[in-house]
């Protein structure tokens, strides 16, 4: 069994996640834009993202040994025909949360594992479809006030505060947290 991921992720989160399998995590700090393609299905965006992550990855060979097994990861959030991904500031922020309370959205979390001594790129994807709560405008700005829209998808931690406003959930709760643990353990195993 594999021991170690080279994580190729600023997300604490996803850390998180993989050592919560047990796993030693060693990350990789890598900056790699994002572009929200309108034109592609959630899913395939996701993917793309995810592989243009790990190809940047693969441009740094120098940040992993010769017989690290690579992951990189991109979740992003599907509302209505949109793809929305970072909010890059407060005022985005209201208007994402905005859009989605009272409703449901799909979290898609594309994922890409490379064992770099030797094999292809696997990549997949989890859906989860998420339903907000009514929120008022006043329950939106509080929950800025708490900073856990930055740095993430949708503007939300779900395992955060952001859960209180989380009335229902089809499909895994670590998907929506940035990494299907299930699917990646089971990638992991076959290795």
């Amino acid at each position: 069994m594999i021991e170690t991921i080279y994580l190729a992720s600023s997300s604490p989160r996803r850390k998180q996640l993989i050592l919560q399998m047990g796993l030693n995590c060693e990350v990789i700090q890598l900056d790699v834009p994002e572009p929200m393609d309108q034109n592609h299905h959630a899913s395939e965006l996701a993917e793309y993202l995810s592989e243009l992550k790990m190809e940047a990855c693969l441009e740094h060979p120098g940040l992993y040994p010769p017989d690290a097994v690579l992951l990189t990861a991109d979740t992003l959030i599907a509302l209505d025909d949109e793809k929305i991904g970072k909010a890059e500031n407060r005022e985005q922020a209201f208007a994402m949360l905005k859009r989605m309370q009272g409703r449901s959205h799909q979290v898609i979390t594309a994922y890409t594992v490379y064992p770099v001594s030797g094999g292809t790129f696997i990549t997949g994807y989890e859906t989860t479809d998420v339903t907000f709560s009514p929120m008022s405008d006043i329950e939106i700005d509080e929950y800025l006030d708490t900073e856990e829209w930055i740095g993430v998808a949708g503007a939300y931690r779900i395992q955060e505060q952001g859960g209180k406003y989380i009335s229902s959930l089809n499909g895994t709760f670590y998907n929506v947290m940035g990494l299907p643990i299930n699917r990646i353990y089971g990638i992991l195993s076959r290795l």
